[in-house]
């Protein structure tokens, strides 16, 4: 694995980061539905939601998504949904 591991924040849905979706969210849950393409859009999208890509040899092994929300004291951030697939755990992602 390489020693830096690259993260970007999507920007875009592509045809890559959909199927990645299709591939890595079953290995965090077996129970969740497959996301469509409008659903993704509307994530990648949202003012509340930023959906963090790592990749190695350019290939998106992982996800991260954080979901920002205002609460009366402050603006804060929680992070969801980690999923690292399962060939590249313990691999420095």
């Amino acid at each position: 694995m390489a020693s830096t591991v690259p993260v970007d924040i999507a920007a875009q849905v592509s045809d890559e980061l959909l199927s990645a979706c299709h591939r890595l969210i079953p290995q965090l849950s077996s129970s969740a539905q497959p996301l469509t393409r409008e659903e993704l859009e509307e994530i990648v999208a949202g003012d509340a939601t930023v959906l963090f890509v790592a990749r190695v040899d350019g290939k998106i092994v992982g996800l991260l998504t954080l979901a920002i929300f205002r609460i009366p004291t402050a603006v804060r951030a929680w992070i969801e949904d980690v999923v690292v697939d399962s060939a590249a755990r313990s691999h420095g992602v």
